[in-house]
């Protein structure tokens, strides 16, 4: 029984040793990649700029904040991983996943440059493809790159999307090192650094939903003008024409910062006015008002018809014949 305990422990420990060289591993893999992206990719593209040529595409249109992220990952290897790795060389024992425990409690404020990179890649990748069906210039640059020896077969796509794949990658190489490690400290320390980087990949998606709820909300805001309001006398009007300013971009009251009004519901709708006319709106119910809108005929522009209604001091009365 001890004999078998003893190979159990010494398997584990290799699988443990093994997890953490491919941490090590895909970290130097990953910046080197990185480098090639900037030291061949980019430089090519500026180097065709030099000759007036590609001006349109940039850059950041193409790769965003990468330059960001390659420092903050050099940075990431000569303060955590190398000395760890030189450790091992030096001494000759085990790599100690201890020596990742600050690097990874500390990857908010390492890799801040990823809410941006993330943020952007769709359109990264989108103004890629229109400019490849488009651009016979940017087909002829991008067939240079992905077929040059240093690129290593990579497509510009692959390019694009490999900060997303690395960041969501730390978890599993973490897990992969708790999986094979039998000390209980060793495990709790593992487990909290696990859920740190897990913590930081939800702010990553708290954020582009975020942004992409601002984005939503920026899009009607463009659609929607301000409506005129008509008052009984001239000190009414100015009194009203103040309450009555309204920016769909401005924050909702009475919740934090981080909550963006929401277009709930579309709905073309036809209501009578004070003399008993029929008029088709444009009904917008968002997460705290409610306006009422008509197209305008140039464009799809809507025009704000009735003053907008607070949802907190609107209440809704069922009819006779049995609708709200």
């Amino acid at each position: 029984k001890n004999w078998t305990d003893i190979v159990h422990s010494h398997s584990t420990q290799r699988h443990q040793q093994e997890a953490l060289w491919e941490f090590v591993h895909t970290e130097l893999t990953y910046i080197n990649k990185l480098i090639i992206i900037k030291d061949l990719v980019i430089a090519a593209l500026v180097n065709l700029h030099q000759h007036g040529l590609l001006l349109e595409v940039t850059p950041q249109l193409l790769f965003s904040n990468l330059s960001s992220i390659i420092a903050s990952h050099q940075l990431f290897w000569q303060e955590v991983i190398y000395p760890m790795l030189d450790e091992v060389r030096r001494t000759g024992q085990p790599f100690d996943p201890m020596r990742l425990e600050v690097g990874c409690l500390q990857f908010p404020q390492r890799f801040p440059s990823y809410l941006q990179y993330c943020w952007e890649e769709e359109n990264n990748l989108e103004f890629s493809r229109r400019q490849m069906e488009s651009s016979t210039h940017f087909l002829t640059y991008v067939q240079w790159v992905e077929t040059h020896p240093q690129c290593e077969r990579m497509r510009l796509g692959d390019m694009q999307a490999k900060p997303h794949q690395r960041i969501t990658k730390y978890p599993l190489l973490l897990k992969a090192v708790l999986r094979n490690t039998q000390e209980a400290h060793v495990q709790h320390v593992l487990r909290g650094m696990l859920s740190s980087v897990n913590s930081f990949l939800e702010s990553i998606n708290d954020y582009l939903k975020l942004k992409d709820e601002e984005l939503a909300l920026s899009i009607s805001a463009q659609r929607v003008e301000g409506y005129d309001v008509e008052g009984i006398s001239e000190e009414i009007d100015k009194h009203v024409r103040e309450i009555c300013q309204f920016d769909l971009t401005c924050p909702v009251r009475g919740v934090g910062h981080g909550v963006v009004r929401r277009l709930l519901l579309e709905q073309n709708l036809k209501i009578r006015d004070r003399k008993d006319n029929k008029l088709e709106v444009v009904a917008l119910l968002f997460s705290d008002v409610l306006l009422m809108t008509k197209v305008q005929k140039k464009g799809e522009r809507l025009k704000v018809v009735r003053p907008p209604l607070a949802l907190d001091k609107t209440s809704c009365v069922a009819l006779k014949d049995g609708c709200e």
